[in-house]
């Protein structure tokens, strides 16, 4: 018989995939940090967190400025709102007067319009199909629930492939969804289930962060059904990478888009970091000056996911948005799978708040250079970054998001690692088991400002060179 107090319990079970998905890895890390801040109460400047990807500046004046008057306008509107800016989405007086109400679905519409203006100026996807979400990762879970089937034509659940190493919370949503038990990877132990019929997850393979296409090739063909369709339903790709820091090429983008379509396979391509290609890698080849800055593509089996969060440093107004293509009109897929996704997004949020929209749409204003010129000042902590995390064997990232990941010693135990240097020198990572690549580390360079990031660059090299001595 089961304790009262175990997961098994018939009297109040908690859902197996829940207790199979991935920890919360900032989590668990912020509260590493609580553990051991009082060790370094007396440096004035305690731990440094180089954990999570949030960047060091502040949104820009326009989105507060926006914000302002919108909290001002609501302040001043009658006791019933009127001239305000209803859920029908018709133009009255001043927006803020009913800041506190609910929004349409799929968006405050002044926002939605400057969304789709961006879309097609800045990435070539013109009449998108868009959808305001609570941050990126709720525009995940979005496609998750609107793609993938408990049991598909053939009786299987449908599979989502990620590559290793992946980007934690993308493998989570599918876990605690659709299942992945194991994950396929490498950071745990092999699931004793058919992997073949229950498993939500394919995880394949890198090259230092590039993933494999021929891999993809013939998982995709291997899953292929000999009728019409296949047991994988979606690929995901985060562009420039979280956690690899890589930035793809278009080229190579393009090949994945052209693979996917192929077989009849969603692609999701995750573009939160599309401000972060510190090389310009995905640049649309033989371009004047009228191309998109960062060209995403127009195709009715391709989704695109963005961000305030990372650029416009809107984290905690929790701000994203998927883009799905309007080709084909009302028979297009991508305008058949809008409107499917329309139901998820009112079973869990309803709608972003209409406030934290109305700070965004301020925070467009200030435009993409604006951003340019905050990810310049990351410049001399990812050099520092860089140099710390030279002493070990392998790195790999550097030219796009904001991280770095490195390989520790054989056999060096990542999460202990990663301990270690909370405690002893200050300073916090990810641990690359936690992103399906043991033995790894995750390091984020745009958390502090320059100056700061150069010191606590300089425990990390100081932890680096203590803890890996063999």
């Amino acid at each position: 018989m089961a304790s009262s107090n175990s997961f098994d319990d018939a009297r109040l079970p908690i859902s197996a995939r829940t207790r199979h998905t991935l920890d919360p890895c900032v989590v668990l890390m912020k509260q590493l940090i609580s553990q051991h801040a009082a060790k370094w109460a007396d440096d004035p400047r305690g731990i440094f967190s180089l954990a999570q990807g949030v960047v060091h500046w502040r949104a820009p004046q326009s989105a507060y400025e926006a914000l302002e008057r919108a909290v001002r306008e609501n302040m001043d509107a009658a006791p019933d709102g009127s001239g305000g800016y209803g859920m029908d989405g018709a133009v009255g007086g001043g927006d803020g007067r009913i800041i506190h109400t609910y929004c349409p679905d799929e968006g405050y519409p002044p926002l939605l319009d400057a969304l789709k203006e961006k879309l097609e100026r800045e990435n070539g996807v013109p009449d998108a199909h868009v959808m305001v979400t609570s941050g990126a990762n709720q525009a995940f879970v979005n496609c998750v629930l609107t793609l993938l089937d408990e049991a598909d034509c053939k009786g299987n659940i449908s599979k989502c492939v990620v590559f290793e190493p992946y980007y934690f919370n993308h493998v989570m949503a599918v876990q605690s969804a659709r299942g992945g038990r194991g994950c396929g990877g490498t950071a745990t132990p092999p699931t004793t289930i058919d992997a073949g019929s229950i498993e939500g997850l394919l995880v394949g393979p890198t090259n230092h962060g590039v993933p494999d296409l021929e891999w993809l090739r013939s998982k995709l063909e291997e899953h292929k059904y000999e009728d019409s369709g296949n047991a994988i339903r979606m690929v995901t790709l985060v562009n420039p990478g979280n956690p690899t820091g890589v930035a793809l090429p278009y080229q190579f983008l393009e090949q994945m888009m052209q693979l996917t379509k192929e077989y009849g396979v969603w692609l999701v391509m995750d573009n939160t970091y599309e401000h972060f290609d510190v090389t310009g890698k995905n640049t649309l080849p033989n371009a004047g000056d009228a191309a998109p800055e960062y060209p995403c593509f127009d195709e009715g089996h391709v989704i695109n996911i963005f961000s305030f969060s990372k650029g416009y440093a809107m984290a905690g107004f929790r701000v994203g948005y998927v883009a799905l293509s309007s080709k084909n009109g009302e028979t297009g897929r991508g305008t058949q799978a809008y409107e499917e996704m329309l139901k998820i997004q009112d079973t869990i949020a309803i709608c972003t708040s209409r406030i934290s929209q109305m700070a965004a749409l301020g925070a467009l204003d200030a435009g993409r250079d604006w951003v340019y010129e905050q990810v310049k000042t990351l410049d001399e902590g990812r050099a520092a970054i860089l140099e710390a995390m030279s002493l070990l064997e392998e790195i790999i990232g550097g030219d796009g998001a904001m991280y770095v990941m490195g390989k520790l010693p054989d056999g060096a135990d990542d999460q202990n690692f990663a301990s270690s240097l909370v405690e002893d020198y200050g300073v916090a990572v990810i641990p690359g088991s936690f992103c399906g690549l043991p033995g790894w580390i995750r390091v984020c360079y745009s958390n502090l400002p320059p100056e700061d990031c150069k010191i606590a660059a300089a425990r990390l090299k100081k932890g680096i060179l203590q803890l890996t001595v063999k």
